[in-house]
């Protein structure tokens, strides 16, 4: 049977030393169990485990049982195998130590397989950079054009590092569209030269699918020893960086204690957050939104709102940004929308009718096939009807165009929740995706209304409620604060204002006292 596995005829192995089909990296091995068993007066039995060559050259692996049995002839005893073809068992074992240490996508290490690689190889004595790159936008990609496509963007892009950085580089894909690689330098400054190459490198196009895809991608740089001389620690540095690079839209930074100040600080509000999450701290306020032309109340809009014992009050816009960040996105979502719920449950039962409450939903929840099944049994649970809640997504949500966005988008509309768009004018206005979506209304940015009497602004503006006006969509302005910037709307033909002009966020406590 083993001669079968290995693809040879008895007649090929009769007479044949084994030696002969043992890898030569296991043939001393065997040669020393074998002169052990020889040395033995008595029966004995030894086992080991060898690489074996068949008949193509190819290796197998396959565990031999050596055993010395008395002999009927002149010798003293013979000893007999039995091999057993441990193959897969091997190839499973190396499979499995792969995935332990190596991304199985670019065959890069994983975080861990980077560690390990960093502590045998690094020399103290010398300089090293690491590297924490990004591509921007890369889940929408994903969401667009499928996972197949975002892996085989992946793949090329790992190429594309092989090619450009040096041989004793350690490249590492800690996740998702993330790099962090470790390299040994002369000097500082040639780390720059390098971030440029690879810079250089991702941006090139991709060709997939049939689709011409240019991503942009952020780097940020740490340095050993400067800047730490552990590893983890260096590379939150970095990614510290990637991230200022991001804000101030530059392609490259390089860590510096005002950095490390910020990561200080974003890492005590990643915790509060999970405090506040744990505890219940946060705070719901709504802020009402009117009909620009009789003045009417349309709903509401909940805010966030969130003042730690150890940290203060904490910006909506940072906490929430910071929460994305960390995957804490959805649980924020669904925080508010549980809040949100359970007072319009309250306040049902106490006979009041309320008007529709509008809650953000962040992009990465939106994109969660599950969203909608989730928030129906929510409502359902309170004896609600879908209604009650009104739905703001992002511009970036909206561009995604992804199935599962579309799904979640219809399966909403079909329940009577109206969807907005919200900060309408901050990214990719444009009618091109506008006229396919099931969206009821447009919010635009307060920055657009602050100034609206600019030529500039009152041009953009106009143009943005004609592009509503175009596709059959409804739309609200933010932070009106004069009464001359709702006369202007309303002549354009805004139908909804939200703003200190008319109503400041309130507690619920304070919606309640303006209804008895």
């Amino acid at each position: 049977m083993l001669c079968q596995q290995l693809g040879y005829q008895e007649s090929d192995v009769i007479g044949v030393s084994l030696a002969e089909f043992i890898h030569e990296d296991d043939r001393s091995k065997v040669d020393r169990l074998l002169q052990t068993l020889r040395n033995e007066r008595g029966e004995a039995s030894l086992s080991v485990a060898s690489a074996v060559l068949d008949n193509m050259g190819g290796t197998h692996f396959i565990e031999w049982t050596f055993r010395t049995v008395p002999a009927s002839s002149e010798f003293h005893h013979e000893i007999q195998v039995i091999g057993n073809n441990i193959t897969e068992q091997v190839k499973a074992k190396q499979h499995a130590r792969f995935l332990a240490e190596y991304d199985s996508l670019t065959g890069f290490f994983n975080k861990d397989g980077l560690m390990q690689a960093f502590a045998k190889s690094h020399d103290p004595q010398r300089l090293y950079a690491v590297f924490f790159s990004d591509c921007y936008r890369f889940r929408l990609i994903n969401e667009k054009y499928g996972q197949d496509v975002g892996d085989l963007m992946l793949m090329e892009a790992a190429q594309r590092i092989k090619s450009v950085m040096p041989a004793d580089c350690l490249a590492c894909r800690p996740g998702a569209d993330d790099f962090v690689l470790v390299l040994p330098l002369r000097e500082q400054a040639d780390a720059l030269l390098l971030a440029e190459q690879l810079l250089q490198s991702f941006v090139q196009p991709y060709y997939l699918a049939g689709e011409k895809l240019v991503p942009s991608a952020a780097i940020g740089i740490s340095f050993y020893p400067d800047g730490a001389t552990e590893l983890p620690l260096l590379i939150r540095q970095a990614e510290s960086a990637m991230f200022e690079a991001k804000a101030s839209n530059q392609a490259i930074r390089v860590f510096h204690q005002d950095i490390h100040q910020q990561l200080t600080q974003r890492l005590e509000i990643e915790q509060g957050i999970r405090r506040a999450l744990d505890q219940n701290l946060f705070e719901v306020v709504l802020q009402a939104k009117y009909n620009l032309q009789d003045m009417h109340l349309n709903g509401y809009e909940a805010l966030i709102r969130w003042h730690d014992p150890e940290l203060g009050t904490v910006p909506p816009d940072v906490f929430v940004a910071i929460a994305e960040r960390v995957n804490l996105g959805e649980e924020l979502d669904l925080w508010v929308l549980s809040n949100v719920l359970q007072q319009i449950a309250t306040w049902r039962q106490a006979g009041y009718q309320v008007k529709p409450i509008a809650v953000n939903i962040t992009a990465a929840h939106f994109s969660q096939p599950e969203l909608f099944n989730r928030v129906a049994e929510m409502v359902s649970h309170l004896d609600l009807s879908m209604d009650c809640i009104e739905l703001e997504i992002t511009e970036g949500v909206a561009m995604g165009n992804s199935q599962v966005i579309l799904d979640n988008l219809q399966a909403f509309k079909n329940k009577g929740v109206n969807i907005a768009i919200d900060d309408f004018g901050t990214g990719y206005s444009s009618l091109a995706y506008l006229k396919d979506l099931p969206v009821q209304l447009l919010k635009i940015d307060r920055a657009f209304i602050q100034d609206i009497e600019h030529p500039k602004n009152f041009g953009l503006v106009n143009a943005m409620i004609a592009m509503a006006d175009a596709v059959g969509m409804q739309v609200l302005a933010e932070g009106i604060e004069t009464e001359r910037q709702r006369d202007i709307l309303l002549k354009m033909g805004c139908d909804l204002g939200q703003g200190y002009l008319f109503a400041r966020p309130v507690s619920y406590a304070e919606i309640e006292k303006g209804w008895i």
